[in-house]
């Protein structure tokens, strides 16, 4: 096994990596939900770890489709 990256590395802070604010499908990307100081979810490619895609999205889950870029959101109504 080898360490790909840490996340704080990129800009993730700490307190959001826990198992509520963190999915990964498959190797290819990672979601990580923050939700202070303003809601967003940040998309990891790992093809391109260093270059992370901030959005200002509040949900309440967030998970990538492995094979192509469509981002899915489940939320309170």
């Amino acid at each position: 096994m080898k360490e790909a990256l840490t996340l704080p590395s990129i800009g993730i802070n700490p307190q959001f990596i826990t198992f509520t604010n963190v999915t990964m499908e498959s190797d290819k990307f990672i979601c990580v939900r923050e939700t202070s100081p303003q809601n967003s979810v940040v998309i990891i490619d790992m093809n391109m770890p260093m270059q992370p895609l901030r959005r200002p999205i509040t949900a309440d889950s967030a998970l990538m489709n492995p094979i192509s870029k469509i981002l899915a959101l489940k939320g309170a109504s």
